[in-house]
């Protein structure tokens, strides 16, 4: 009895998290499994469509360069494992039935070098560039997706790569630096 009475608290949590995202402009269609909690910063520019599946203690933040917030787009079928970050501050496109493995990251901004040293806590100048993720492609536990990289429908990221250029359809990639060790039909 106690379980049942925890699941249906645990629902209601949810809903009312995701109706308190759609008020605050948010475009989520469901259903979409998550913990509350999972979404930071501005997300004006954030829409995720139907069948979305979040893991424990994943995290997706959108921050900003400027005054304009980052752009997020996940597409259907969506999963993420636990312990994966997506941090977005200038644009990331992510297409239908993509997974996504525990304790990745995808990021599409870095800083310079250049840190100003009289600055309290300034960290570089950031750099940003689109991701693009295409439809159908997986993505391997603890890999590292870089800004300005298009990864291709249907390929497969072998876990901890670091993904840093293109990546074609069809392939699987693996490593650090990222090389194609063979093509998928």
């Amino acid at each position: 009895m106690r379980w049942l009475r925890k699941q249906y608290f645990q629902r209601l949590k949810l809903r009312i998290y995701i109706f308190s995202l759609k008020i605050n402009g948010v475009s989520i269609k469901l259903p979409l499994h998550c913990n509350p909690g999972l979404l930071k910063g501005d997300l004006q520019r954030f829409t995720m469509d139907s069948h979305g599946w979040i893991g424990e203690y994943s995290v997706i933040s959108i921050g900003s360069v400027g005054s304009t917030p980052g752009q997020l787009k996940i597409g259907k079928w969506f999963y993420m494992n636990s312990f994966s970050i997506i941090d977005c501050h200038y644009q990331i496109n992510i297409g239908d039935r993509v997974q996504i493995g525990p304790h990745c990251y995808i990021g599409d901004f870095d800083h310079g070098i250049n840190v100003d040293l009289a600055a309290s806590s300034h960290r570089g100048n950031k750099t940003t560039g689109t991701i693009n993720i295409g439809d159908n492609v997986w993505i391997g536990s603890g890999v590292i997706i870089l800004k300005s990289v298009n990864i291709g429908p249907n390929a497969v990221i072998g876990a901890g790569a670091i993904i840093t250029k293109d990546v074609p359809a069809n392939s699987v990639v693996v490593g650090s630096p990222q090389r194609i060790v063979k093509t998928v039909v």
